[in-house]
């Protein structure tokens, strides 16, 4: 009879030890590239804009209204990826809205550069035009409605666009849907844990990794083949005068700032050992800020990735990246014919996947049982596993794509097996309990 007892023992303290060591649930966040979906637009806005003065090299899309200061390029370095359905040039400008006229320069030039054409939702208040008051044909310019071809404020173009594929235009990019999801991805990116340590010149990890006195300088090692995660408060962010690199970003080794809470204004920092060819894989995340405000400081290297915020950049030092905000104002107007100048926008779109471990709680250890149980639990104790989004990314094409959505992680796919094994063990084991039960003779007593 102690035999059976022992065959009890032996199969509930087996399923009690795999049970106990059952993988920690650690959800992989495969977050992507978070731009993705925006049809290669670097500068990305879900409302209305501001483009007082300089340029941007790359391409903007605007969901909202558009005003301009007195000249502005568009397009410097490249006309984009876009193309339009039936067009024969890359659009560099989109714009959701109109042409806001009473917020641009009565002066305002906005030039459309390498032949790039553009994109307006609503033409109230301007059309466009291809030949000039001879009558002669001409680049295409969007003019005032009751204006002629030298008429202000207007958009002027490099190329001859036809002008019924300037507008009324159907965008091709749903912005309230596709910024729905890039405040997903910067929450997903924010739960990402902190991975990077800040040192001092002589590399040694800062006493205290956050409440920095202001003008504190850090020095970032990163690790290589992993996104690359540091964590700052926005009052941090702007007591760091100096963030220098000891090893470089790069495709598989992207850098992340999260930068929690209210910003309001930032003063950049410097950050030696970056600059151009880094840029694609830096980004700075802020998922919680509604204003931000670039008073001061150096080139800003990397994305800049604040769905739900207004920036106003009134630095003029360049940024080098992609942008994305609910609104944007570059460069304001400080008077008549007067506007702030706030530097270039460098086409240096963001080119890495990010991808984090989620921190997930902590195992459970258990000793194998030696008493005999006589009612075989078949439900195992297991540690919860963490929730993933069971959201899609974001499509794109030249139609107008469906709500951008987190990609699905596949983090839980090792710890469901495991629970599955268990599982499997628990009911056998019951089984063979209830047969051993089932063939003691009946009326005798356990001793």
């Amino acid at each position: 009879m102690m035999r059976r007892f022992r065959s009890y023992a032996a199969i509930t303290g087996a399923c009690s030890i795999l049970v106990g060591q059952a993988p920690v649930a650690r959800a992989a966040s495969s977050i992507g590239n978070p731009m993705a979906g925006n049809l290669g637009f670097g500068t990305i806005v879900e409302q209305n804009a501001v483009l007082g003065t300089t340029e941007t090299e790359g391409t903007v899309a605007v969901g909202g209204n558009l005003a301009f200061g007195p000249g502005y390029n568009v397009g410097l370095h490249t006309a984009g990826s876009y193309t339009a359905p039936g067009d024969s040039r890359p659009t560099a400008l989109l714009v959701g809205g109109h042409l806001d006229a009473a917020g641009s320069d009565p002066n305002g030039v906005l030039r459309m550069l390498n032949q790039s054409y553009v994109k307006i939702g609503d033409l109230t208040g301007f059309h466009a035009l291809d030949t000039d008051s001879n009558g002669a044909s001409v680049f295409t310019r969007v003019v005032p409605a009751t204006g002629g071809y030298d008429s202000t404020p207007r958009i002027e173009l490099t190329t001859a666009q036809p002008v019924g594929s300037v507008g009324p235009a159907t965008m091709p990019i749903d912005f309230p849907a596709l910024f729905a999801a890039y405040r997903e991805r910067a929450a997903a990116i924010a739960a990402c844990p902190e991975n990077v340590v800040l040192d001092d010149a002589q590399g040694r990890p800062l006493p205290q990794q956050s409440g920095f006195a202001p003008g504190t300088s850090g020095y970032i090692t990163l690790t290589p083949g992993r996104t690359n995660v540091l964590k700052l408060s926005a009052s941090d962010l702007n007591n760091l005068s100096e963030l220098s690199f000891r090893t470089q970003p790069d495709a598989s080794t992207p850098f992340v700032v999260v930068v929690s809470g209210q910003v309001g204004d930032w003063h950049t920092p410097n950050t030696p050992g970056v600059s151009g060819p880094q840029a694609p894989y830096m980004l700075w995340d802020f998922p919680d800020a509604t204003t931000i405000t670039i008073t001061g400081g150096d080139t800003v290297e990397g994305t800049i990735y604040a769905p739900s915020a207004t920036l106003t950049d009134l630095d003029p030092s360049n940024i080098e990246g992609d942008i994305a905000v609910k609104s944007l104002v570059a460069g304001p107007r400080t008077g008549p014919g007067t506007w702030t100048n706030a530097g270039e926008i460098h086409n240096f779109p963001f080119a890495a996947d990010l991808d984090c471990q989620e921190v997930g709680p902590t195992p459970t250890t258990s000793s194998p049982t030696t008493t005999p149980s006589t009612s075989p639990s078949t439900t195992p104790s297991t540690t919860p596993l963490h929730p993933t989004s069971p959201h899609h990314p974001p499509t794109t094409g030249p139609t107008k794509p469906s709500a951008s959505q987190l990609p699905q992680t596949g983090g839980q796919l090792g710890s469901l097996t495991w629970l599955a094994a268990v599982g499997g063990l628990l009911i056998a084991g019951g089984a063979a309990l209830l047969g051993l039960r089932r063939r003691l003779p009946r009326g005798r007593h356990m001793a």
